[in-house]
């Protein structure tokens, strides 16, 4: 989905939230430059809408070490950046009575290939959003049987979480969904340990409830694996690991498809990763299901 709207220049609605471009180029920065970025990915977007001399004193730093920043990010000054930041507020906020009125239309064939081409694409950008190096550690801290993994989603993205689960669950012990109404979520993040694993996605718009979950999760020491759209939810403050799923087709509706792919990419690592013990143990599951006649 474009971030343009009417007024907007190129250059102020990149195809890339600013938020993954920080976080993509983090490593090339100068150390000055590292503290900006940090300073505003913690409090993201609402530091980059500060004042010039606000996000300095934000981030320890200088006037000029900001424009430097912005300019490192492509933006020409720090109003451009800065409206950049507006526009992709205003795609966050976007439901889907927003986005119904600016639906293309044409016949059912060409619909098809829209949304075929559009799948295709989000879930391309997804795996290109991964990089090797994040998906070998997080694979490696759900394969490691010492950590609880707990899996948590939204009001729709409840359902990806639920879909991992089933299959972790078969694959390795210690595996937690989190279920009911989040007024009974404390009794879960009691049990939250150091080292413990939390896969949590949260797509636009994203859930308060979601988000003060992970943050407690991420304070008992919990690494925190975020699956998200490219506009990023907030807990990517405090996120270990963020994997940002593009979303956009012609639908009122942002798809699912590419944080699912995400998901069988994890699941084929721990598997692989598991190897002999997840084998045996989907074995003595079969054997119970045959035993006691519990199907499936």
């Amino acid at each position: 989905m474009t971030t343009d709207r009417p007024g907007s220049s190129a250059e102020a609605a990149p195809e890339i939230s600013i938020q993954e471009r920080v976080r993509r180029d983090l490593r090339s920065f100068t150390d000055a430059e590292r503290r900006v970025a940090h300073a505003l990915l913690g409090e993201y977007p609402v530091a980059g809408l500060e004042t010039v001399a606000r996000l300095a004193k934000r981030a320890g730093t200088s006037g000029p070490t900001i424009l430097r920043f912005v300019g490192r990010l492509g933006f020409t000054s720090y109003a451009t950046f800065q409206e950049a930041l507006r526009n992709e507020i205003h795609v966050r906020l976007q439901g889907p009575l927003t986005r119904y009125s600016a639906l293309p239309r044409g016949d059912e064939a060409d619909l098809t290939q829209q949304v075929s081409d559009a799948l295709r694409s989000n879930i391309e950008g997804a795996a290109r959003n991964l990089s090797r190096e994040d998906l070998a550690t997080i694979v490696a801290r759900l394969s490691d049987l010492k950590r609880n993994v707990f899996f948590l989603g939204g009001r729709f993205s409840w359902m990806l979480a639920s879909y991992f689960h089933h299959y972790m669950r078969e694959l390795r012990p210690g595996a937690r969904i989190i279920r009911d109404s989040n007024a009974a979520w404390a009794d879960y993040l009691l049990d939250v340990r150091p080292g413990d694993v939390l896969v949590v996605f949260d797509f636009r718009r994203y859930q308060e409830d979601v988000a003060e979950f992970a943050k407690g999760a991420s304070a008992l020491g919990a690494s925190v694996v975020l699956i998200t759209d490219v506009w990023y939810s907030p807990i990517a403050a405090y996120a270990n690991f963020c994997i940002a799923c593009p979303v956009g087709i012609p639908s009122a509706f942002d798809s699912g498809a590419s944080g699912l792919a995400m998901v069988e990419i994890l699941v084929a690592g721990v598997v692989e990763t598991l190897g002999e013990t997840a084998k045996d143990r989907i074995a003595g599951l079969e054997k119970l299901r045959k035993s006691n006649n519990f199907g499936g």
